[in-house]
């Protein structure tokens, strides 16, 4: 009891101190106040939106405490730990209200349990007003149509619901005369001067040279306020100005000062690197034991906050803390980040037939992503949405493909490969996109099934790419038996394969990934848009077939993420000409053990000390076969040259079948010869089995 009401005391401090820091949100402050004051029939949606750091969580404790001062019930969820399906977000939603779990555990209807998580609700909102506030909002992905369309519209009518996250709501939300009634928007911007001048002077900074200065640096920005805060009551304020970054990284530099133990410090920056944490999870990857005493110091850090399934630094700190931590020590950055891979995949493993198997898939996403496409995935995170079509997008999905067909060109991506610091460059060409935008289908496969299209969206709510995704199933076979781009392949299985597909229409065996179109090939944020989605279903689906078309970043990107080349079978559906590909994953069953560790074993980690002691035995053959000749290690884009030069091809044809300039192959080929210790095709011959062997 004693330690109880201790903690209460410690929460009452805590949110007295909150409240006393927080400035510049009056108006938000009031139009809430004024909703609670409302009919307790009165629901609707308030949206807080705005960029990360700008204060929307701590604006949520602030309604929060409002409500309970009132005595209304306030339930407050982080929508960056839910898993991704909504029978998982109504088992989170029923927890949360304490309800009693063992009545709907042993439940399998979907129906059922989601209509048991609405009565609850609902029987609560009988008793007085009730908030339902969802944090982080942006995470919640394709969760978002089936939260509209079917939680909220069956959700008493009397609950408040609140939204927040980095950009305002968008789509049906709007184009909807029903839902727009419902919505009242309220952005959050930077603090402005007046504000930043008060938030200062509580913390008992006057001087008036210091408080332009701090906001000459953050521009009001209230995660940076308060990181600067604390770097000038420590007297450590940098005198010089600097870029927006190095300032930032100067602060972050200065504040961590106050973790002075070694040990401490270890283990923030080991944060840092982790989408979340735990002690299990931390221990994994410093791979030494992290006692209880160090993990309740960590935690009880201010920059530190409690999830669901763990703990977590503030977005932006982890953003500088992981950027500083890459720059001073990459290699051991990326030791940690593959320890973190590793400690997923066991959890994937042991949970593939629990529950929590969603969510394990969604945490590895995190990491593999970043892993396999590192310069394409591995760029600061972006805001963005994935929404199925439906009528209230038609309109602008059509302006999409029309806008794309009219500024077709030819797409550059420069990659730059970030352990040699070459550059490379791919090209996906006008016909190319001209070809992919033919084959868009979007009326018959939303007759097919309404969810095998998908639209991505920006922070701003613009479409800027297309996917078409088809679960496979007794409803779309014969469609996909029969039509362009998929006919091939599943032409080509045998009936005995075709059978095992054939599960009823209202399920699925896996997906036939057909379109995945964005805007601007060359643009990094759309293609990290598209492939984070296309991942996040070659990962939960067991069984995935992609048709790209045939260019060496599709390949690349493909086998990257443990696709497999399917053999014996090409299409030419695209320009009626180029032969592609296809690409294939299985991880049904056991099949999901195997992916696993060749997932694993791609990281050059073992996944068990036989793994280990099976890689330094080939080592050693490897070694041997060599003999005397020096280490030949290639890029995957060298080898792909060196194959096409030892064949006889010219310069311009290597060129041209792997879309890439003459000068770029002319660099590759130098490169070769330099590694390879040759001055000619015919020495690059004799030294092709060296060559062949590494990667």
């Amino acid at each position: 009891m004693e330690r109880g009401s201790g903690n209460e005391r410690v929460a009452r401090t805590l949110d007295l101190m909150e409240q006393h820091y927080l400035v510049g949100r009056d108006q938000e402050i009031e139009f809430f106040v004024d909703r609670l004051q409302g009919a307790s029939d009165q629901g609707g949606i308030i949206n807080v939106y705005g960029t990360g750091g700008i204060g929307k969580s701590y604006l949520l404790h602030e309604f929060r405490r409002l409500a309970s001062q009132r005595n209304i019930q306030f339930l407050l969820l982080d929508c960056r730990v839910f898993p991704g399906n909504p029978v998982d977000f109504c088992h989170h939603v029923l927890r949360a209200i304490r309800y009693p779990m063992q009545s709907i555990l042993q439940s399998s209807d979907a129906l059922q349990l989601i209509e048991s998580c609405l009565q609850a609700l609902a029987d609560m909102a009988l008793h007085g007003k009730m908030v339902l506030a969802l944090d982080s909002f942006e995470s919640f992905g394709e969760m978002e149509y089936w939260l509209r369309e079917q939680f909220l519209a069956q959700l008493h009518p009397g609950i408040l619901v609140i939204l927040a996250g980095r950009f305002r709501l968008q789509g049906a939300w709007l184009s909807s005369p029903g839902w727009r009634q419902l919505i009242h928007q309220l952005p959050l911007g930077d603090l402005n001067y007046d504000a930043a001048q008060l938030y200062l002077e509580r913390f008992g900074i006057v001087k008036a040279d210091n408080i332009k200065q701090i906001w000459s640096r953050t521009k009001g920005h209230p995660l940076t306020l308060s990181l600067l805060v604390s770097t000038t009551l420590a007297g450590a304020l940098p005198k010089e100005a600097f870029a927006d970054s190095e300032v930032f990284m100067q602060v972050v530099s200065t504040w961590l000062r106050e973790v002075p133990d070694p040990d401490m410090r270890e283990l923030v920056e080991a944060s840092a690197v982790l989408r979340s944490f735990n002690q299990e999870l931390l221990s994994r990857v410093l791979e030494k034991p992290v006692t209880n005493e160090q993990f309740l110091k960590l935690t009880g850090y201010s920059f530190v906050q409690r999830v669901e399934r763990g703990w977590l630094l503030h977005d932006l700190l982890r953003d500088a803390i992981g950027a500083d931590l890459r720059l001073r020590r990459p290699e051991y950055y990326h030791r940690i980040w593959k320890r973190c891979v590793l400690f997923y995949c066991d959890k994937m493993k042991q949970s593939a037939k629990q529950k929590t198997a969603a969510w394990e898939n969604g945490e590895i996403l995190f990491y593999i992503g970043n892993q396999f496409l590192q310069f394409l995935l591995y760029q600061q995170s972006i805001s963005f949405s994935a929404e199925p079509l439906h009528p209230s997008n038609w309109a602008e999905a059509e302006r999409y493909i029309e806008h794309r067909r009219q500024t077709a060109r030819d797409a550059f991506l420069h990659f730059i490969n970030r352990e040699t610091g070459l550059q490379e460059e791919y090209i996906l060409t006008a016909n190319e996109s001209l070809g992919i935008l033919n084959q868009i289908r979007m009326k018959e496969l939303y007759e097919l099934d309404p969810t095998c299209v998908k639209l991505i969206r920006n922070a701003e709510g613009t479409i800027y790419g297309l996917m078409e995704i088809i679960p496979i199933n007794t409803k779309t076979m014969n469609y996909l038996q029969s039509s362009p781009i998929s006919a091939a392949y599943f032409n080509h299985l045998s009936h005995s394969e075709r059978s095992e597909l054939m599960v009823p229409g209202h399920t699925k065996a896996g997906y036939f990934v057909k379109i995945l179109d964005v805007y601007d090939f060359s643009d990094i944020s759309m293609m990290q848009a598209s492939l984070f989605t296309f991942i996040s279903h070659i990962l939960t689906a067991g069984f995935v077939v992609a048709a790209p078309t045939e260019n060496p970043i599709s390949y690349a990107i493909c086998t990257s993420l443990g696709l497999e080349v399917v053999e014996g079978v090409t299409h030419s559906d695209y320009d009626g000409v180029t032969m592609n590909r296809y690409y294939f994953m299985d991880t049904r069953g056991s099949k999901l053990h195997s992916y696993m560790s060749k997932m694993i074993a791609s990281f050059d980690l073992p996944e068990e000390d036989a793994v280990q002691s099976r890689r330094a035995e080939e080592q050693k053959q490897e070694a041997a076969e060599v003999s005397g000749a020096p280490e030949v290690l290639l890029s995957f884009r060298e080898q792909e040259v060196a194959r096409l030069l030892v064949a006889g091809r010219s310069n311009k044809e290597i060129a041209s079948e792997l879309c890439l300039s003459e000068a770029t192959v002319k660099k590759h080929i130098s490169n070769i010869f330099k590694k390879a210790g040759v001055k000619n095709r015919v020495q690059l011959l004799n030294k092709l089995p060296a060559v062949s062997r590494k990667a």
